[in-house]
């Protein structure tokens, strides 16, 4: 009959046991970290990468938005201020080129949407991702700029309907064929250099389109 030996095991002690739990904790600890100093090397790329298009977008906006302003300045504040005066002692017989000019002019919206470049904020906003941006005054700057835009826009839609009230306003007044000729081929506002007329100077027509105006 054969004796089987088990082999001997030889029990760890504390100070082993405590040792290989200390390597584990390290182990598990120091895996955190890189994780956590990985993604925050991510972060950073991806916030600077994020910086550059804003400032890209931000350049654009300064670009566009004075082409906007003076639009404004001569198309409506100029039309609006004008066309008060012209209007109150025209008639049938008199040129009204300035008018036709302004009427075309003041009628026209420009949405200011044309004029932002706002693919970041959109992708920033979509992903969730403002928390990336360190800087806070960074993010309260741009936050206030993205609502000035927003409050532009809602006043834009008001102005709008006021327009298009104008527009039927001012239709008795206004003759087709002469509205057409205040614009070229290229829908820029010219002067004609022969004589334009109303075609009709009715009181309670001119009073409710200078209302509007």
């Amino acid at each position: 009959m054969e004796v089987h030996h088990h082999p001997h095991v030889e029990k760890k002690n504390f100070k082993e046991y405590l040792l290989e739990g200390l390597m584990i904790f390290l182990a598990v600890t120091l895996g955190f970290i890189a994780e956590n100093i990985r993604e925050h090397i991510v972060d950073k790329e991806r916030e600077s990468q994020y910086m550059k298009s804003f400032v890209k977008d931000l350049s654009k906006d300064e670009t566009q938005l004075p082409e906007l302003v003076k639009n404004i300045q001569v198309q409506q504040l100029e039309a609006a201020d004008s066309l008060p005066i012209l209007l109150k002692y025209i008639n049938v017989q008199k040129p009204a080129n300035k008018i036709y000019l302004y009427m075309r002019g003041i009628t026209r919206q420009q949405p200011l949407s044309a004029f932002i470049t706002d693919r970041t904020i959109i992708q920033l906003k979509n992903a969730g991702e403002i928390r990336l941006i360190s800087n806070q005054q960074i993010v309260d700057s741009l936050i206030d700029y993205y609502k000035h835009i927003d409050f532009v826009t809602s006043l834009q839609g008001i102005l709008e309907g006021i327009k298009n009230e104008l527009g039927k306003s001012s239709l008795p007044l206004l003759d087709s064929y002469s509205f057409d000729k205040v614009s070229n081929s290229s829908n820029e506002l010219v002067i004609p250099s022969e004589p334009l007329y109303l075609r009709s100077t009715s009181p309670m027509v001119l009073n409710n389109v200078l209302i509007e105006i």
